[in-house]
């Protein structure tokens, strides 16, 4: 679970003298914000908000901090009343889940820590913003919006997991470990597939599945996961054998403690035969054979 560092009494306003604005960063690898008292060297209104949106792009001095305006691009920003409507590059939706919510937290109560700021409307490329779930949020107001984002944060988990990757030359799989954050109401057995699908981060290892593989649906019961893809995983990886594609998946799931084997179909299909040469008729356990056991790497 993690825990945002927020203050309801932090977007209270604060009158135009300029006392008790507020830049909010983000912690640097524990998923929390960091609030810090900032004394505008504009006077009016106008220059006030354009200062603090400068500072949202700008790196603090701390090495633990992090703008929250960094990975992605300011287009334009405008302010009509008290609302500032910010207009985001398309990398803005790169971010994960919980890096998006933190970001947009951070945002909204430094603007909104300005008397004169009421809230802030999200655009994305001239469009507007969907959120994570798809929803517009529209105009986000601070005492809401931190509502809204701890309860957020609380369904976020961090877990290490032990996934499977081809090695050069596709005949046998290498370890790799790697750290996610996931929204917790869904099945972790989905995240350890996607993960696969995603492939390698570094350079030791190599891509197993298809890219184009979808998870339609995944279930575990009596210790056995239920595995439901689309037909695209049937193609397999070019230069992968289909042994190492299969157990790819297989020994990944089986890593999870409470599972022991899989069975896996396409389409709802039992019957179909993975990159023509492996019947998924039957159910896998975990195959140490292929594993070419190497030096535990972290890849994140």
């Amino acid at each position: 679970m993690f825990t945002l560092c927020l203050f309801l009494g932090a977007c209270a306003k604060k009158g135009a003298d300029k006392r008790g604005i507020r830049i909010y960063y983000l912690n640097k690898g524990d998923y929390g914000i960091q609030e810090q008292e900032y004394v505008p060297e504009a006077d009016d209104r106008e220059r006030i908000i354009e200062e603090l949106i400068a500072k949202l792009c700008v790196q603090p001095k701390e090495m633990t901090l992090r703008a929250p305006i960094t990975d992605f691009r300011l287009l334009s920003s405008e302010t009509l009343g008290k609302i500032v409507t910010l207009n985001l590059s398309a990398e803005y939706y790169d971010l994960s889940a919980v890096e998006e919510v933190l970001t947009r937290t951070a945002i909204v109560n430094t603007l909104c820590s300005f008397a004169d700021v009421d809230g802030v409307y999200f655009m994305v490329e001239g469009e507007a913003f969907r959120d994570a779930d798809g929803e517009e949020p529209g105009i986000m107001e601070p005492d809401q919006f931190i509502y809204n984002s701890y309860t957020e944060m609380r369904n976020y988990e961090r877990v290490r997991l032990h996934l499977y990757f081809a090695n050069e030359t596709g005949d046998k799989l290498v370890d790799a470990y790697r750290t996610v954050v996931y929204n917790s109401n869904m099945p972790l057995e989905r995240i350890v597939i996607e993960q696969v699908i995603q492939g390698p981060n570094g350079n030791f290892a190599h891509p197993t599945v298809n890219s184009a593989s979808k998870v339609i649906n995944v279930t575990t019961r009596d210790r056995r996961c239920y595995v439901n893809l689309n037909s695209e995983f049937l193609h397999g990886q070019e230069g992968v054998l289909a042994q190492t594609a299969l157990y790819s998946i297989v020994n990944s799931l089986c890593e999870l403690p409470s599972i022991e084997s899989v069975l896996i179909s396409v389409d709802g299909n039992t019957d179909a035969v993975f990159m023509e040469s492996i019947p998924l008729s039957g159910s896998f356990r975990m195959n140490e054979e292929i594993v070419e056991r190497r030096a535990e790497t972290e890849t994140q």
